[in-house]
């Protein structure tokens, strides 16, 4: 699938990771009772590989939730967020995903500010914290079977093309928000779930940028 079609990919890959899990998990009990008793300790070591990433995640969320209670809520050229010492800028949470910005970033232009706000409420309007959060339950089951963790990374960058298109439909420009992208990209917090892996990136920014360079603002449109 063309990396150009981001919304689509996305929902491919997903269902690449979905069909990656489920389907050998329906054979999982056939298998388990053949596996002589010798082998038992492979049963072991996936219970330790999963409880581990489970209780991974669990300790991320715990520290991310430690951070809200210093948040400050505030506007930012008239929209609600949260301002934060160290993390952002981000959308973070699950069931109620709100934006985070540092507090530096009030001292940096408004145009920049405003890009920022505008890639926030995409990443909200896509639902993007859902999306990752049901990639990682579904890798929880199989935290061992490394082309999940490929396939993750594949739907992690096709979350950010389907980002940018979102951001080219409605108006802005490649240039400005390009630019934004690399200034500010690397400050998004990895502990959030919703944040790109690729965005401090410099061949992923570039990749980004080619697809980006591609679409005409009616094209990325067709992607909403």
């Amino acid at each position: 699938v063309r990396q150009g079609r981001g919304r689509a990919t996305r929902w491919l890959w997903l269902a690449a990771i979905a069909a990656s899990v489920l389907l050998p998990l329906a054979w999982l009990p056939r298998v388990l009772a053949a596996m002589p008793a010798e082998q038992a300790q492979l049963k072991l070591g996936w219970f330790m590989l999963s409880s581990g990433m489970l209780i991974l995640l669990a300790l991320r969320s715990l520290w991310l939730l430690s951070h809200q209670r210093r948040w400050q809520k505030a506007t930012l050229l008239g929209m609600p967020v949260y301002l934060s010492g160290g993390i952002g800028p981000c959308v973070a949470g699950l069931l109620r995903p709100r934006i985070v910005m540092p507090v530096w970033l009030q001292l940096t232009p408004h145009e920049q500010q405003a890009l920022l706000l505008a890639h926030a409420q995409c990443r909200l309007a896509a639902r993007d914290p859902q999306l990752l959060a049901l990639a990682y339950a579904l890798i929880i089951l199989m935290p061992w079977n490394l082309p999940l963790w490929w396939q993750l990374h594949r739907l992690r960058f096709a979350i950010e093309v389907d980002c940018d298109a979102r951001m080219l439909a409605h108006g802005h420009a490649l240039r400005d928000y390009a630019t934004v992208l690399r200034r500010h990209g690397q400050y998004y917090s990895g502990l959030t779930g919703a944040s790109p892996i690729v965005a401090s990136d410099p061949l992923a920014l570039r990749r980004r940028r080619r697809i980006m360079a591609r679409f005409t603002r009616a094209q990325a449109a067709n992607l909403l």
